[in-house]
């Protein structure tokens, strides 16, 4: 059982390096795969658990006016420090969870929008960046109407944005 899973441990590293590729079995390969399985189940765990932050960056033109706000996504662990998004967003998208994790940005972005303006009448922007992933989804847009109806944050200011990075990712062959 062992042999068997330590070939199919170095057949899909080969698979992930490309076509016309040997790959032989050594315990990095092993360690690897432990790790990312266990950051996989944190990462449903801090879902359940609720120990994502969302944390916002202003956004002001060129008068140097505050006409917005771009939400950043953390994790943090209970008793462990702040996680940054590059170690897990990654994860995240190939498990799939980046779905219901871009749906807690998105309600959370508009929880907090609506509180601005309610609180200080401010109609400030609020713009999350999303996930090839969600755009592909067949009630992504019913999903978005019902946050935005849900939550009381008016349409118009709600930004959604695919970061230049992921959308070319995201196009085969290149």
């Amino acid at each position: 059982d062992v042999l068997l899973k330590q070939a199919d441990i170095a057949l899909y590293k080969g698979k992930d390096a490309g076509r016309n590729t040997i790959r032989f079995f050594d315990n990095a390969m092993q360690t690897a795969l432990d790790a990312r399985a266990g950051l996989e189940s944190r990462l449903h765990q801090a879902l359940t658990h609720k120990e994502f932050r969302l944390f916002v960056q202003a956004q002001v033109n060129t008068d140097r006016e505050l006409i917005g706000a771009e939400t950043l996504i953390r994790w943090q662990p209970p008793g462990e420090a702040m996680v940054p998004p590059d170690d897990f967003t990654p994860l995240a998208e190939e498990t799939g969870l980046i779905i219901p994790i871009g749906e807690w940005i998105m309600r959370a972005a508009c929880i907090d929008a609506r509180r601005w303006q309610q609180r200080y009448s401010l109609p400030l922007r609020i713009s999350v960046n999303l996930s090839p992933l969600q755009l592909r989804q067949p009630n992504f847009v019913g999903l978005v109407a019902s946050i935005i109806e849900e939550t009381g944050v008016p349409a118009h200011l709600l930004d959604l944005e695919v970061t230049e990075s992921i959308s070319v990712k995201s196009i085969p062959n290149l």
